[in-house]
Formats: C-alpha cells, sequence, structure tokens
C-alpha cells in the first residue's frame, strides 16, 4: 500500500486513499527530518529543537515516543521510513518507500535548473513540470517555528524559480500560450517579480493580446504603488511605451529566469 506524506500546503498523511490521523507535533518532528534529509540528527540537537521547555528525562521519553510512532505509522511492506546512525541518531532512509511531496518536488526541479540555458529536453521538461504541480501551496500552513519560516521561503523561491525555467524553455520554443501560463503561475505565487512581469507583458503583446498586455501593465503599477510605494522600473515604462505605440518589441534575451525572483 502506497504511503504518502503532503507538506506543500494542506497537510496531510495517506495510507492509500485514507488519510491517516497524526498529531501536529509528528508531522512537526517528520517535516524536520524530510527537509534536512541528508544528515544525521544528534537526538541532543532534536530535543532542542522540540522539547527545550521539558525536563531532560521527560524530553528523551518525548523523542523516543515520536521516533516509535513514525516507525509504527510510516512503514510501508514491514519497512520504516526512519534509519539510525551506529550512535543511534535518525534520519530518513534513502530506500524508504514512503512518497513525501517535498523530495519530489525538490529533486524534480533540481535538473532543469542545472540544464544549459534556452529549450530543455522533453524528458526534463516533463519532470519540471510535474513537480512543478506537487506545490499545491506554501509549505505547513498554519506552522509558525523559525525553521518552517525559513524553509517555506526556500522552498517559495525555488518553486518559482521552477516556473521562471519553464516560462524560458517554452519561450525559447515559441510556445507562446504555455510560456504565458508559465509566467502567470509564478506571478499568482509572487506578483510583484517585475521581471517576470515584462515578460508576462511582451508574451500578451507578441502573442496578439495587445489589451491584455496593457492592462497587465495597469495591475503592476498599481501593485507596485500600493505595496511598495514606487513606479515600474523604466525597462517596464519603455516596453509598454513601444506596446502602445505599435513599436517592435527589443529582445528579451537579456532575461534570467535561473536568478532569484525580485
Amino acid at each position: 500500500m502506497q504511503v504518502s506524506v503532503e507538506f506543500l500546503g494542506r497537510t496531510r498523511v495517506c495510507a492509500g486513499d485514507k488519510e491517516i490521523s497524526v498529531s501536529r507535533q509528528s508531522i512537526s518532528f517528520l517535516a524536520y527530518l524530510v527537509l534536512f534529509r541528508e544528515i544525521d540528527h544528534p537526538r541532543e540537537v532534536l530535543i532542542e529543537q522540540f522539547w527545550s521547555s521539558s525536563e531532560p528525562t521527560r524530553a528523551r521519553s518525548c523523542l523516543g515516543t515520536a521516533l516509535s510512532r513514525l516507525r509504527n505509522v510510516l512503514k510501508v511492506s514491514g519497512s520504516s521510513c526512519l534509519e539510525f546512525s551506529s550512535r543511534g541518531e535518525p534520519r530518513i532512509s534513502v530506500s524508504s518507500q514512503v512518497w513525501f511531496d517535498i523530495v519530489a518536488f525538490e529533486t524534480g526541479i533540481a535538473p532543469s535548473l542545472a540544464a544549459s540555458p534556452g529549450r530543455l529536453e522533453p524528458a526534463l521538461v516533463n519532470g519540471l513540470a510535474t513537480a512543478l504541480n506537487h506545490y499545491r501551496g506554501d509549505l505547513m500552513l498554519g506552522w509558525y517555528d523559525d525553521w518552517v519560516l525559513v524553509e517555506r521561503e526556500r522552498l517559495r523561491v525555488l518553486c518559482l524559480r521552477g516556473y521562471r525555467r519553464l516560462m524560458e524553455h517554452y519561450s525559447a520554443a515559441r510556445d507562446l500560450e504555455n510560456a504565458l501560463a508559465a509566467g502567470l503561475s509564478a506571478l499568482r505565487i509572487e506578483p510583484l517579480q517585475e521581471l517576470v512581469q515584462q515578460h508576462v507583458i511582451e508574451l500578451y503583446s507578441v502573442s496578439g493580446q495587445r489589451a491584455a498586455a496593457i492592462r497587465q501593465y495597469d495591475r503592476l503599477a498599481q501593485l507596485l504603488k500600493s505595496e511598495l510605494g514606487i513606479s515600474p522600473s523604466k525597462a517596464t515604462r519603455d516596453l509598454i511605451e513601444r506596446i502602445r505605440l505599435d513599436l517592435p518589441l527589443r529582445s528579451s534575451a537579456s532575461w534570467a529566469p535561473n536568478s532569484e525572483p525580485t
């Protein structure tokens, strides 16, 4: 039976089609192990992270109970998702048969971001699109621990980079419809990415949707004014002016989809 764990958007654990009831503490503890799955976790560090307010003996007992619960709940064909170092330090097993959306998301995006600029191979495009579909929302909505907030922002930026890379691929392939869809998906997550806004405005224009390009610019100008108290950059203003005057558009080759969103 397939066991899957989702942390992106609504957090849940499922065995097949049935959702399993797991405590909030266990979900948080499991998410920490999955997000930092490359390392063995000293028990003292885990206790400090999750049970620092408890008396030492009680804290060690809580850790043991948490590990035992995860071993029992997340077991596929008799195999646990946890493994332990020779010092008893837990980590997520590299051979775990449990499906984690975070792992699928990160590993699916990485190859496309590492690829050369421009068009991607079909397998990379499919992997990137599938990975982005796993991002159903920000990490662990409703949790506000410091480490969650840091990881939430990291994964959010990774998602934005993924959509920008997908937009670059489709733009290079002259698939304007899918390029525009990727850009709009990125803007739904973070509308203040002015470089993406520029590219979306340009895509609207070159696909014959001049009025939509102007509306997109107007929404951006209003958003920048209300959120940041600034106007669109000169490059964006020049772009919309050329569109309004029906002049040829300059090349967008300098657009850098793999850079950090701005």
